[in-house]
């Protein structure tokens, strides 16, 4: 990583970078001559997830005015060679894909920021296309230009000082992001790309030199000789632009889908409605408000471009037919924008609509399944007052049955002494027999043996213990917790 110490007077400046590079240099000391100290501290700490390490994977596309022919280098001794030629340049540097590091190493890129007077805005831009584990930092859209005259002191590449640069430098630099087709197995076809420009112009040698990040797959990867310094800006709108109508197509195909399932008049509850489509539509709204803004944003770069482009014809004295014509393109590219606004809020508005008659189709089956469960609560509530009657009879059955039951037992207690009696006298305790000292009429008499005191001991001692037993048992069951609570619960 790079290191940096800032002197105590002065301006603040690196003092001291390990790479001893003359473009990461001069880059990290006009970032702090500018205020963005901190955007330079924030790079210095991502380089490791910014750039690649392994020098071999090293891939820096190159295009020379008037070639027309993408050349791919790879070494540091052939960008240089390659850059040295003086003439306009423009330079490619690709990704894998969004979430991984730039195909250059931090090398090759001092070399790019020295050739391609990168200014330290860039570094916005720049600090967002590194290595990603997770969706972060997709929002971020400026745009920046700069210009330094000739009696400008600049940072010098080559040492610690200032000098004056032999040349007026004309600086812009913006990202866009736009929308290209993938080729993963996924419900959504489309991702959200990002790219960045990077433009410096020497005004007396008219020597343009562009640094693109991923470009888009439809920007024409060539430098035409054309009297406008900038009109590689409009292609590269072009590019940006290229899917936007098709993108937007892709919402109102399935805004209309959905709209189909409600579209028909039909009663409420033949609409196969659930919260799913809720979450769907809301997911729709969330991808069409990310491309409003990305609109929008994209509208105050054109602004910029054109208030940039108006400086340089100016200073430039540019044929006020080029101009005009540049400007006239730039108008055409807002309007589409401006269209693509306006097609982005209508389909916001469906989505509303739609969110509406979803909320009411909703409500409606919510005020069926309450009406239904209320229905089913109110059989419930019949059915336990009907359980309630029946309990009710059958109370009365048991009253009438323990009536029935006391009568049978008052019966059996008059009934009781008399059997208790009778079977006294059908024991062996009692006989009857004929006396000795009999009358002549041959009467009888009853005897009782004299062991009677037996068994009146024994009865006496079993009824005794058959009381005591059906009090303690009596005591044992209050003594249970069951039966505690159940006396508190039922107790006055």
């Amino acid at each position: 990583m790079l290191s940096m110490q800032v002197p105590a007077t002065g301006t603040s400046s690196p003092k001291m970078i390990p790479y001893r590079t003359a473009g990461l240099d001069r880059l990290g000391r006009m970032a702090y001559q500018h205020g963005l100290g901190y955007l330079w501290r924030n790079f210095e700490s991502k380089i490791p997830g910014l750039f690649v390490d392994d020098a071999t994977e090293n891939r820096i596309g190159v295009v020379k005015a008037g070639r027309d022919q993408l050349h791919w280098v790879s070494t540091l001794e052939e960008l240089c060679t390659t850059l040295k030629e003086g003439m306009s340049t423009l330079l490619i540097l690709n990704r894998y894909n969004s979430w991984s590091r730039i195909d250059i190493t931090i090398q090759a890129f001092s070399v790019v920021c020295h050739f391609a007077e990168i200014t330290p805005f860039f570094l916005h831009f720049l600090v967002g296309m590194g290595r990603k584990f997770s969706s972060k930092d997709e929002d971020f859209m400026s745009c920046y230009s700069t210009f330094a005259s000739e009696n400008t002191l600049l940072v010098s590449s080559l040492g610690s000082g200032m000098e004056k640069h032999s040349d007026s430098l004309w600086g812009i630099c913006y990202n866009i992001r736009h929308f290209e087709q993938h080729t993963r197995d996924l419900e959504d076809p489309w991702s959200c790309r990002q790219s960045a420009l990077h433009h410096s112009f020497l005004a007396v040698s008219r020597q343009s030199t562009w640094v693109v990040i991923q470009p888009p797959k439809a920007f024409d990867l060539t430098v035409s000789s054309t009297q406008h310094p900038m009109s590689l800006h409009l292609r590269y709108l072009h590019a940006c632009l290229a899917n936007w109508r098709e993108y937007l197509d892709s919402f109102a195909q399935r805004l209309k889908l959905l709209n189909q399932q409600i579209a028909i008049p039909n009663p409420y509850e033949n609409f196969k409605i659930n919260f799913s489509h809720e979450q769907h539509l809301h997911h729709l709204r969330g991808k069409l408000h990310h491309a409003l803004s990305i609109l929008t944003n994209m509208i105050n770069t054109f602004r910029i471009i054109a208030e940039h482009e108006s400086a340089v014809a100016q200073e430039q004295s540019l044929c006020q037919a080029v101009h005009h014509e540049f400007q006239r393109e730039l108008r055409n590219l807002s309007r589409e924008v401006d269209n693509y606004i306006e097609t982005s809020h209508k389909f916001l508005r469906m989505a509303d609509d739609l969110k509406s008659m979803y909320d009411n189709i909703l409500t409606f089956h919510g005020q069926e399944l309450q009406h239904d469960t209320s229905l089913k609560l109110a059989h419930l509530a019949q059915a336990d007052a009907a359980g309630n009657r029946d309990m009710a009879v059958l109370a009365d059955l048991t009253h009438k049955d323990s009536r029935s039951m006391r009568i049978t037992t008052a019966i059996a207690m008059f009934y009781l002494p008399v059997n208790l009696v009778m079977s006294f006298f059908s024991t062996t305790l009692v006989q009857y027999g004929t006396a000795v000292d009999a009358t002549e009429n041959h009467s009888s008499r009853m005897q009782v043996r004299s062991e009677v005191w037996i068994a009146t001991v024994a009865a006496i001692v079993l009824a005794i213990s058959t009381a005591c037993w059906s009090w303690w048992w009596n005591w044992k069951e209050q003594k249970k917790p069951d039966n505690k609570a159940f006396q508190q619960t039922t107790g006055p």
